[in-house]
């Protein structure tokens, strides 16, 4: 069976998410869209595309709250605005993979998974196997789940990509954020920031990790790296690539070593 790839697009490369509005930043996905379909085309992966929300599911989240929880029906109109506002924007990362020549398919992490106090306990993931089976490319996202405890909670994309990576044996996750890798510090701030090429947890300590400075509902950046640091645990290759440098994604998916690769 072909190698199984999972490749995670930030929300702020697949969006104008500095910009505060939601807006597609379709040059960009459109590029990646390109780089994905050469790299399907020289290496006949089997993938599976998992985007971020930006400022489409963001916005709505933090202005009704529900990135506390739901505690009364005033909310129910930012449930539906973000249910609403994501499916947009997996209709337009959909369609850009599709004119880029990959057979891609949308489906709904809402639909499909339980969480429970902010974590998975429960994810169909025998759908995607059935798409993958069929030689297409499921395209999910960060999304607005059911929780038995708070009633709903965001699943970020950053959680969900590492997690489908493990449940679905895959071999590599591959990142694509709006930096090139991870450094030492915020590169946005400390003009002293280095790239590491490598990151394990022991390195985790000597890191001086920041929250993104645009609204972001998703946790901080160490929850995240810790979270694909589980998937390289056991036995994911993780890499963490630029999504703005031209034909970067590209040669994460082929192989090369560009950015930052995580081990355990």
């Amino acid at each position: 069976m072909n190698e199984l790839v999972v490749l995670k697009i930030g929300g702020s490369v697949a969006t104008r998410k500095e910009e505060g509005k939601a807006e597609v930043d379709s040059v960009n996905l459109d590029r990646i869209s390109s780089e994905v379909r050469q790299a399907l085309k020289k290496k006949g992966y089997r993938m599976v595309v998992i985007h971020g929300a930006g400022p489409f599911g963001h916005n709505p989240v933090k202005k009704y709250g529900l990135d506390e929880g739901f505690s009364d029906r005033t909310q129910l109109a930012g449930l539906v605005e973000t249910r609403r506002s994501m499916e947009e924007l997996n209709y337009h990362v959909v369609e850009s993979l599709m004119n880029a020549g990959v057979n891609a398919v949308a489906f709904q992490p809402s639909a499909s998974g339980l969480l429970c106090d902010g974590r998975i306990v429960d994810f169909q993931v025998s759908i995607l196997e059935g798409f993958l089976s069929l030689g297409v490319v499921p395209v999910g996202y960060g999304d607005l789940l059911l929780d038995e405890k708070r009633g709903v909670s965001v699943l970020s994309g950053d959680y969900l990509a590492p997690y489908l990576a493990l449940k679905l044996k895959a071999q590599r996750v591959v990142v694509a954020a709006d930096v090139g890798g991870i450094y030492s510090s915020d590169p946005k701030i400390d003009r002293d920031a280095r790239l590491l090429p490598e990151l394990s947890s022991r390195d985790l300590g000597g890191l001086r990790l920041t929250g993104s400075r645009s609204t972001d509902v998703t946790g901080g950046m160490e929850g995240k790296i810790k979270a694909l640091m589980e998937a390289s645990s056991k036995g994911i290759e993780v890499q963490v690539v630029s999504g703005y440098e031209p034909g970067f994604v590209e040669k994460a998916l082929l192989g090369e070593h560009v950015g930052t690769l995580i081990k355990k």
